[in-house]
């Protein structure tokens, strides 16, 4: 079957200036053509790009956006406590880009074009399981040796509904009626597609989320790496994981989220160093710290040198999340209970406060941020790629 042809009917104004502060307000996608020389730095969104007789562009509007950076003083979000989402008006633009996105890679486009994506790595018992589950409000499987088998691309949309899942994977398509059905099925998913045991696919599992409690984010989880082979492991398992994760995070597209634990050095993190040899600069790569409460007492000064970009820096810094423990999960603490649970934690911590002061802790900020920087890498290495086709 001949692939679908795409129609790049677009214009962008160029600017031999530097761009815009990154604190200024940006506008993406306009509705109408603007002609050259309107305004630097903006682009012009094809009005009929069309693929397979779909037209993905309906329903967009113009994207203006006031994104906080951590620690910023943005007037739209500090009448907002953390425990709450993104402001309405933010959340009413971002979604359809989104949906495009999403929209093109379940055409395939992705085979073809490197699409803007947030991929998660971390090593193995990083706690990257606990942060996905705090973001998408589902539990997701869990468990010792290697639980993600397969990329996971977990697509949450916020909407004023009842809970909605779906799963799908080649030509299954599941509809879920309640969260407590995800796990089974992505381990089903899982299961036909790399077999009973402990391979690995490169095949993509999509989960979708629809609910009023769900950032709109779409995230791309990967294996967890492993050093060494253990029981009926494959003895080239870590080499096929690393094969797997290399294969997303190398895309300039992508925005490498890399989970790690507080209380491990941060230098000999494998998640870490193997997103430095496809960014050593930074550029597009978050940290996320996770599990602060089992820091060490007076090892504090360590955290807040990494969080303050001192140790290892990274152009997007860093973000601190503490997530369920296995205590928590066993007695079954809901995911709202651990948010208040977690903010009191940075409220009430003499180091780590200052993190939740300055915008840098928590899972409700990493939300907001993570939206952030998707749609701004949309914005633009969406565009550096259709200029050079």
């Amino acid at each position: 079957m001949p692939k679908p042809r795409m129609s790049w009917p677009y214009q962008r104004h160029r600017q031999a200036s530097s761009p815009p502060h990154p604190h200024k307000e940006m506008n993406f996608f306009p509705q109408q053509p603007l002609p050259l020389g309107s305004g630097p730095g903006q682009m012009t969104f094809p009005l009929n790009w069309q693929m397979g007789g779909k037209d993905l562009t309906k329903g967009l509007n113009m994207l203006t956006l006031s994104p906080q950076q951590p620690g910023g003083k943005s007037g739209q979000q500090t009448s907002k406590g953390p425990e709450n989402n993104l402001y309405s008006p933010f959340e009413e633009k971002v979604r359809p880009c989104i949906d495009l996105i999403d929209s093109l890679r379940a055409l395939g486009v992705e085979q073809d074009l490197a699409l803007p994506t947030i991929a998660v790595i971390g090593d193995q018992s990083s706690g990257k399981s606990s942060v996905l589950e705090a973001l998408s409000g589902v539990p997701l499987p869990r468990g010792s040796g290697i639980i993600t088998r397969c990329p996971l691309a977990l697509r949450l949309k916020k909407k004023e509904c009842p809970w909605q899942g779906r799963i799908s994977y080649r030509k299954v398509e599941l509809q879920l009626q309640d969260p407590s059905q995800v796990e089974r099925e992505i381990r089903k998913a899982q299961d036909a597609i790399a077999g009973s045991g402990v391979g690995i696919s490169h095949e993509l599992i999509s989960l979708e989320v629809t609910s009023p409690e769900v950032p709109d984010l779409t995230l791309i989880d990967l294996p967890g790496i492993t050093r060494v082979a253990v029981g009926n492991q494959p003895q080239d398992i870590g080499l096929q994981i690393k094969a797997l994760i290399r294969k997303y995070i190398q895309e300039q597209q992508t925005i490498n989220l890399v989970v790690v634990p507080c209380n491990v050095d941060i230098a000999t993190t494998e998640a870490l160093r193997m997103a430095q040899e496809v960014d050593p600069e930074g550029d597009r790569t978050i940290g996320i710290l996770t599990k602060p409460d089992l820091v060490d007492t007076g090892a504090e000064k360590v955290v807040l040198n990494v969080m303050q970009n001192l140790t290892y820096h990274l152009k997007k810094g860093y973000m601190i999340v503490k997530c369920r423990g296995q205590q928590e999960i066993l007695n079954k603490l809901s995911l709202a209970e651990a948010t208040k649970r977690e903010i009191a934690f940075f409220h009430s911590h003499p180091h780590f406060r200052i993190l939740l002061e300055e915008g840098k802790a928590t899972v409700p900020r990493l939300a907001e941020r993570l939206t952030v920087e998707l749609i701004g890498h949309i914005s633009v290495s969406w565009w550096v790629e259709v200029q050079g086709m």
